[in-house]
């Protein structure tokens, strides 16, 4: 396998025979020059989602309980994600291992690659704050396209609403029964994947 130091270092010509690379992060060494800026701006923005939503969620928690943090995650949660998007002009989403909301959550091909790397990795005794995923495949007849994603833990106060039907109140579940009527996001562990942040960019050449 490349390391992303070669990743980004291949002429493009090159990278069209190497297309579909996925880079864990102890492996990853950015190249010189624009796409490594790229990169490195990629995962600060991944960082961002995951900051600003737990934050969020944590401040919800705290003043309304879970049935406020539900909010957070129906309405909230895409609206940070649609702002990162507008403001760097790539695409920023969040796909989990099993969906709360199929219209938003369901991963695609590469994204449920990532996430089955991410559980092998977890199962492996890998750090979450250690792994990362990264894809560079060819888009249109010159550009790249780059595929990034950072896994999603679930966290303690997550079971409120993720958690096992004993852990959810019933003034949650008829929230969640309301909200998300195929609902499929239950019955998670703390420190279980949860799902991802993604993030896809293109890459001029």
């Amino acid at each position: 396998m490349l390391s992303q130091k070669s990743m980004f270092s291949i002429k493009p010509l090159a990278l069209a025979i190497t297309l579909c690379l996925a880079v864990p992060m102890s492996l990853a060494q950015p190249g010189p020059g624009r796409n490594e800026n790229a990169m490195q701006e990629t995962r600060d923005i991944a960082a961002a989602m995951l900051k600003e939503l737990g934050q969020t969620l944590q401040a919800a928690m705290a003043s309304g309980g879970p049935e406020n943090a539900i909010g957070v995650c129906q309405t909230q949660a895409p609206d940070i994600a649609k702002n990162l998007s507008l403001k760097h002009q790539l695409q920023v989403a969040r796909v989990g291992t099993r969906a709360r909301n199929p219209v938003m959550g369901e991963p695609n091909e590469w994204q449920t690659l990532a996430l089955k790397q991410f559980e092998t990795r977890l199962a492996n005794g890998d750090k979450p704050t250690d792994i990362e995923y990264v894809q560079l495949t060819k888009s249109g007849s010159y550009d790249l396209e780059l595929r990034y994603a950072k896994p999603i833990v679930l966290q303690p106060m997550c079971t409120a609403c993720h958690g096992s039907s004993e852990q959810i109140s019933s003034s949650v579940k008829a929230k969640l029964q309301q909200l998300y009527p195929h609902d499929k996001a239950v019955d998670y562990k703390p420190g279980e994947l949860r799902g991802a942040v993604v993030v896809t960019r293109i890459l001029s050449n």
